[in-house]
């Protein structure tokens, strides 16, 4: 009877609802005929976000979010991650594992739990919508979210501890390293200067095999030191109240990551000693334009003003944006890159990792 209950509501809305798990939080996307959305949403709330089920429903629930684990820690990158946050946040929730199930398990009660947890107190939400005008969101934000009843616990607060490692070996895989320091929140300048620092040394996933034959600062830095392919990339992650940022790199063997990972690190304390106006204008420009690109489409509008309203109450624009991305400095990058280099980072090594380097041979 749900299953025809399910099939009904589809066809009659004609409405396609995407959940989409994260760290820090969950977004649900739905796609409708706006003059559905009152159902769409009311569907949402009802079902989504306090779900009613039997444990015998569960089973097909259970296949999925074990082949979805699988797929995800099939990436190395997503593992070292996930070590990585571990390490990093332990007793906080962004130290929780994405791909772990818990004790709990997947049933009934642990699930429902959840939900009670995470989606019940409507200060934990924000309603984004893209095709509706500001009177029609607030009517149907005042309808459905406003009326939920608090029932959520804020999260603890993260907190950063470094100097931290883990080693993961896998004989006949590539060796590769992940060294992160401590980033910055979402929202913050500082996290648009880290975003403007990894525009600047740049970061890509196509194998160095000749010297120079990439022309970015990490890669040019890296065709220097390895012998065979390797590969090395800046990432930037922020979260509410804190963030990552750090280098990825892989090469055939331990020894020779250690070596790719020190030219890398050499890059980014490079950047404290200071960067060129031309090289400040360039990464500002190609930021500036990832900026508008990203809040071009309804994806990237959901997921970043979704985001920045959780955060702070109000999601600015990309034209706000690329103003403070022009009022960054040189002495800006130049003191965000120093702290990072100087900062207490967590390192994971993962693949063929004999004679791969601890984390303070590194520094």
């Amino acid at each position: 009877q749900r299953v025809k209950q399910k099939q009904w509501y589809q066809r009659r809305v004609r409405a396609q609802i995407v959940f989409s798990p994260g760290r820090d939080s969950t977004s649900i996307t739905a796609s409708c005929p706006r003059d559905k959305a009152d159902l769409v949403l009311d569907h949402m709330v009802q079902n989504l976000l306090c779900p009613e089920f039997f444990n015998h429903e569960l089973h097909e629930p259970r296949t999925k979010a074990a082949t979805f684990v699988g797929e995800q820690l099939a990436n190395p990158l997503n593992r070292m991650l996930d070590e990585a946050h571990k390490l990093a946040y332990r007793g906080t929730g962004l130290g929780r594992s994405l791909y772990s199930i818990g004790n709990k398990g997947l049933n009934r009660d642990a699930l429902l739990d959840f939900a009670l947890e995470n989606f019940r107190d409507s200060n934990n939400i924000a309603l984004v919508g893209v095709g509706f005008d500001s009177n029609t969101m607030n009517c149907l934000a005042d309808e459905f979210l406003w009326s939920m009843e608090g029932g959520s616990v804020d999260a603890p607060t993260s907190s950063w501890t470094g100097n931290r490692e883990i080693h993961v070996e896998a004989p006949g895989l590539v060796a590769k390293a992940l060294l992160l320091s401590e980033g910055a929140p979402i929202g913050t300048q500082d996290a648009l200067v880290l975003d403007l620092i990894r525009t600047i040394v740049g970061g890509s996933t196509v194998p160095s095999v000749h010297r120079g034959s990439v022309n970015t600062k990490l890669m040019g830095a890296i065709g220097t030191v390895a012998s065979g392919p390797a590969t090395a990339e800046c990432l930037s992650l922020n979260y509410r109240d804190s963030g990552v940022f750090g280098l990825y790199v892989s090469a055939d063997n331990g020894a020779e990551v250690g070596d790719v990972m020190r030219a890398s690190i050499g890059v980014i304390r490079g950047v404290s000693q200071g960067v060129t106006a031309d090289e400040l204008e360039g990464a500002k420009n190609r930021l500036k334009m990832a900026t508008i690109t990203e809040r071009s489409s309804i994806a990237g509008i959901l997921s970043t003003t979704g985001a920045e309203t959780l955060v702070g109450g109000e999601a600015r624009s990309a034209s706000d944006i690329c103003g403070a991305i022009d009022k960054i400095t040189a002495e800006d990058v130049a003191a965000i890159a120093k702290r990072v280099a100087t900062s207490q980072p967590v390192l994971v090594t993962y693949g063929s990792i004999e004679d791969a380097p601890l984390h303070r041979e590194l520094m």
